[in-house]
């Protein structure tokens, strides 16, 4: 038999450091689960990246630069009205709230968390947070994840769910259909 050495993707964690493009897509998960809704004041989203960094242990090496790049991405995000539009005042809605389904086709239950589940009056809405897109794989790596969550909520609410893939950085928003299975 044959040895075989896998490499890792990613950068090595050593000493429990994290690469700054995963730190900082962490950071931006946390700021929007605490922003509970948007209504364009700056303040708001300030209010919600503290909350955010406040969670990270002392010290956090470069917090005001974690702080500034933080806003700066969420300011471009919220200002496309299509992304604002799922934060209005008012909404229904469950962050991070995780879920559990016995599997259908697997041995024992399949955990789900989506991001963000919104309960328009025209139906729910789920909501798949990324910092941004990296590429083709990553495109339908994420589009399989948020499909799970959509068949999964569909098997729960009795009707498909929209989802939306949100990319913070830049910008952008893809909506996602439930395929069904």
């Amino acid at each position: 038999m044959r040895p075989r050495i896998y490499q890792q993707k990613r950068a090595l964690r050593l000493l429990g450091e994290r690469d700054e493009e995963r730190q900082l897509g962490e950071m931006a998960h946390l700021a929007l689960y605490f922003l509970e809704a948007f209504t364009g004041s700056l303040e708001e989203l300030e209010r919600a990246v503290d909350r955010a960094l406040a969670l990270y242990a002392e010290p956090l090496p470069e917090r005001e630069k974690y702080r500034e790049r933080l806003l700066e991405i969420l300011v471009r995000a919220f200002e496309r009205p299509e992304i604002a539009h799922f934060f209005a005042p008012g909404l229904s809605d469950l962050r991070e709230q995780p879920f559990i389904l016995k599997g259908a086709d697997r041995e024992g239950p399949e955990v789900h968390r989506p991001d963000r589940v919104i309960f328009f009056p025209e139906g729910p809405v789920v909501l798949e947070y990324k910092l941004r897109l990296s590429g083709p794989e990553s495109l339908e790596t994420h589009r399989q994840q948020l499909r799970t969550y959509l068949r999964a909520l569909s098997r729960i609410l009795g009707s498909p769910p929209r989802g939306y893939l949100v990319y913070l950085s830049p910008p952008e928003i893809r909506e996602e259909a439930c395929d069904g299975r």
